[in-house]
């Protein structure tokens, strides 16, 4: 198996990526495909794909907060009948190469547990991320907007640091928030979603695993 990172212009390679992108996520959380495609013209995107005997079996987008010292892993999955072999893994440490060669922290949206009837995939999830190196932003309350105008999803916010991290500052990651929300989702100014997120941010924020 090779870890890849597609170019715009392979679209052999674009159609399986997005045929994996439409059957792993739900319809509230996914973007559009063409807003996946420009970011990437534009170089705001970056994706990176796992092939095996030259077919995709897994895919990792990473969206580079521009101005800050973040990068997105903006969606990461495995091809179903690929899954329990490695790919994931695989996968998630090339993105973690990439966001350290930038100097960055690799922040990930991960569903809360605590919310939804899926609470047993939640928390394999977060311990994926977790066995994998990343912490969690402790008390942040986050809330992914309903991308397809539906319901919004409650959220924790997971990191592989920089530098090994272990604190932030209250203002710095609502800074970040506040990034997240207009750079990917368009919202800026009044919204009850990151106003309670906001609120939800204290002085410091710790960097520690989930519990």
């Amino acid at each position: 198996m090779e870890i890849v990172k597609v170019e715009i212009d392979e679209l052999e390679t674009f159609k399986e990526v997005f045929e994996i992108y439409e059957s792993s996520f739900p319809a509230n959380e996914r973007q559009p495909i063409e807003t996946l495609k420009i970011r990437l013209k534009i170089n705001k995107e970056v994706l990176f794909a796992a092939k095996l005997n030259n077919k995709v079996v897994g895919i990792g987008f990473l969206f580079d907060l521009l101005g800050s010292d973040f990068l997105l892993l903006d969606y990461l999955a495995v091809k179903h009948n690929h899954r329990g072999n490695q790919v994931g893994e695989r996968l998630f440490k090339q993105l973690k190469e990439y966001a350290n060669n930038q100097k960055k922290h690799l922040l990930m949206e991960v569903d809360d547990p605590e919310f939804g009837e899926d609470k047993e995939l939640r928390i394999k999830r977060i311990a994926f991320y977790q066995k994998n190196g990343a912490l969690v932003l402790q008390n942040v309350k986050y809330i992914l907007p309903a991308l397809d105008g539906t319901e919004s999803t409650n959220q924790i916010l997971m990191l592989v640091p920089y530098l090994s991290k272990s604190q932030f500052s209250g203002f710095e990651i609502k800074e970040l928030v506040k990034l997240l929300y207009s750079e990917l989702y368009g919202i800026d100014g009044d919204d009850e979603g990151l106003s309670a997120i906001i609120k939800s941010i204290n002085g410091s924020v710790l960097v520690s695993p989930y519990s």
